[in-house]
């Protein structure tokens, strides 16, 4: 199956650009994947660190990088990634196959999956916050139908343009964007297929999907240097101090499957398991969790 990702120069330069290269050490390891980075910014050394791991790199941009200029300019628009808006580029720049796969960078792939068995409508995703709650689904792991969505590309560039110029959603973003454009027209994706660890620990997954805090913040959290200051950030808390165990058994796991392809990341992953002990165990709110983006 071909696998893409996507991210831009600032996410390279940063924790993205980690995840990634750990996502690629772990689509070789299972196997079956043929790797695509979508790049949007100036040349980087991690598109050269991909190369040499035989991932092909796409320079690509949102078709609507205009919209996106100008509404940022006056003021109406923030974006948090051009790397982000890239997922929704695929079906334009995949000429050759009908079917692939998509997934954010903080994924590591634990086990090798069939996954030509998915032949969606449009795609199929998992839910995002919950593994029961269908309301609203997680754009980090997707399987997609490239025929059927490059038919429907149209009607969604339209949909993101109107959206981004309105300057009603100064933060709207492309899970959104496609949960809006595609409600009722979307395929489940089991959730295994993009596990969180904040669900507790299960040897059944198949795609680990860090949404939520990335080792650095957890290295922080853990440390006790971090600062809930913002709403993600106070996010990221609850999640870690309400689902410590299960962050914990992750991570150790982790340490132990990577320490022989990542030895120096395996150390991180198994002191902040070991750190995260000393954490005061908490009851924090976790209603976010039941979010619905949609009536029922």
């Amino acid at each position: 199956m071909r696998w893409y990702f996507a991210l831009d120069e600032p996410g390279a330069n940063g924790q993205t650009g980690e995840d990634a290269k750990t996502a690629v050490r772990s689509a070789l390891a299972v196997g079956g994947l043929e790797p695509c980075l979508l790049y949007h910014g100036k040349p980087h050394a991690l598109c050269t660190w991909m190369q040499r791991q035989g991932v092909r790199v796409i320079d690509a941009a949102p078709s609507f990088l205009d919209t996106i200029r100008h509404a940022q300019a006056a003021g109406a628009y923030r974006p948090h990634s051009i790397g982000h808006w890239l997922r929704v580029m695929i079906q334009q720049i995949e000429q050759a196959r009908d079917y692939v796969l998509y997934t954010d960078c903080d994924i590591i792939f634990l086990k090798r999956f069939d996954w030509s068995q998915i032949r969606p409508r449009f795609f199929a995703a998992a839910p995002a916050f919950r593994p029961d709650n269908w309301n609203y689904f997680n754009a980090g792991v997707m399987v997609l139908n490239v025929p059927a969505m490059r038919s429907t590309y149209p009607a969604l560039e339209t949909h993101i343009r109107a959206r981004i110029l309105s300057g009603e959603h100064p933060s709207y973003d492309d899970e959104t964007a496609l949960n809006e454009a595609y409600r009722g027209h979307w395929d489940r994706l089991q959730p295994a297929l993009n596990w969180k660890p904040y669900w507790v620990y299960s040897s059944a997954a198949i795609v680990l999907h860090f949404h939520g805090p990335k080792l650095n913040a957890l290295e922080s959290m853990a440390a006790g240097d971090w600062s809930a200051d913002n709403p993600t950030a106070d996010t990221y808390q609850r999640l870690l101090t309400g689902h410590r165990s299960a962050y914990q058994a992750w991570l150790t796991a982790l340490g132990d499957r990577l320490q022989l392809a990542d030895p120096a990341l395996a150390i991180r992953l198994v002191n902040t398991a070991a750190a995260l002990s000393r954490l005061r165990p908490a009851a924090p709110d976790l209603s976010f969790l039941d979010f619905k983006m949609f009536p029922e």
